[in-house]
């Protein structure tokens, strides 16, 4: 996790890591998409979902990021 000016960003591996324990999800799988992550997840009553998230990338680095701010605006909903 990185926090950047206040807001938490997490990587590819820690978002699925999140997603599967904050929102008990069966499975969680990422991609990356022009300036977006790409989340398909299956949730725990057996529904099938996939949501666009805008990515970030420092300057400098290679690691693309989401905010966790994005992934609980839509994941939260499922539950």
């Amino acid at each position: 996790m990185k926090k950047i000016d206040g807001v938490c960003y997490l990587n590819r591996a820690e978002a699925i890591g999140y997603l599967l324990h904050a929102y008990n999800v069966k499975w969680c799988m990422t991609r990356w998409s022009g300036q977006t992550v790409v989340i398909s997840l299956e949730s725990a009553d057996g529904n099938r979902l996939r949501k666009k998230v805008p990515a970030f990338k420092a300057k400098g680095s290679r690691i693309v990021r989401v905010s966790k701010e994005d992934l609980d605006g839509f994941f939260g909903t499922i539950q």
